[in-house]
């Protein structure tokens, strides 16, 4: 499900930017060629929008290195920049155990202007995480992790990190920290984590907490609280209280995740969300129902101190 997910989210970014180009007076660059070879993402000029041109690499003949390979030969379209050269200086990469590829540049790579910067780590992310083993880009700088301008660390980008935003320019993008809560490996307490992401403005917040607690906590020491086949039917925030629609996935979690540390996952998760109060679960467009075995869905519930665990 994850690979078809992640296939599906590079189908729809390629028709979004191919439809760019065709404006452009030239031919579309498709994401995937049709016989399935993969593709690298390169910024345009203006420092506003990232591409994707095709490689002729199949994808089960696809690695690391020719994947860097493709990016220092740079665009074959003379309206993209290559993104990995003596300006941005590689010095090395290494991959851990976690599906994470980590980047470590030279002092150059802060000579990137901010804008091109965020779409810089874009097209590294858009590139890497097509493969099957890579889900998560980390990118150092002398060997110590990078900082954006308030001094917090960058940390892990998945392909949940930049959601694309077509025709419009970078200044609709948004940096903010989300607060999510996960199960602890005990699977009867919430432990809250944050996650700082850049993200398209036009995007609801309430949807990406969803989208995020779906994806799944970063830390090895925390467990999922909902199973990733979980769908957003749909979400919306009124008078205060968040509404929430979700279909019949969200019951199937883990057994060890009791069922209050699951539905207490989504409302204070969601009673993070500035404006939101109290949180009304529904399951397929139902709230004459109960949620797994106790927990009657009739009613709108406020977030749950109790369950949280406090992390010295």
């Amino acid at each position: 499900m994850k690979k078809l997910l992640k296939k599906l989210n590079l189908i729809i970014l390629s028709l979004a930017l191919s439809s760019v180009l065709t404006a452009c007076g030239k031919a579309d660059i498709p994401l995937t060629a049709d016989d399935g070879s993969l593709s690298v993402f390169f910024v345009n000029e203006d420092n506003d929008r990232v591409f994707s041109e095709t490689t002729g690499i199949k994808k089960e003949e696809a690695d690391i290195e020719k994947l860097l390979s493709k990016l220092e030969e740079g665009p074959k379209d003379e309206r993209l920049k290559k993104i990995l050269n003596k300006e941005t200086g590689l010095e090395s990469y290494s991959v851990d155990g976690s599906n994470t590829i980590n980047l470590n540049f030279d002092e150059n790579y802060k000579n990137l202007g901010k804008a091109e910067e965020v779409l810089f780590r874009m097209s590294l992310v858009n590139t890497f995480t097509q493969l099957d083993d890579i889900n998560y880009i980390s990118i150092s700088v002398n060997s110590l992790p990078l900082t954006v301008d308030d001094g917090s660390e960058v940390g892990l980008m998945s392909e949940h990190s930049f959601i694309e935003n077509a025709g419009k320019e970078i200044s609709a993008y948004s940096k903010t920290t989300l607060h999510l809560y996960f199960a602890d490996s005990s699977g009867k307490k919430l432990i809250r984590t944050d996650k700082t992401l850049v993200y398209s403005s036009n995007i609801a917040m309430e949807r990406l907490v969803m989208d995020n607690l779906i994806e799944g906590p970063d830390s090895g020491s925390l467990f999922p609280t909902v199973s990733p086949d979980t769908k957003v039917n749909s979400i919306d925030i009124r008078d205060g209280i968040c509404y929430c629609d979700l279909d019949s996935a969200i019951i199937d979690q883990a057994s060890n995740v009791s069922e209050e540390v699951v539905f207490y996952s989504l409302v204070n998760s969601l009673c993070e969300v500035r404006g939101v109060s109290k949180v009304q679960i529904s399951i397929d467009g139902e709230t004459d129902r109960v949620f797994r075995e106790n927990i009657e869905l009739d009613r709108p519930y406020t977030r749950s101190q109790e369950l949280v665990e406090e992390r010295k």
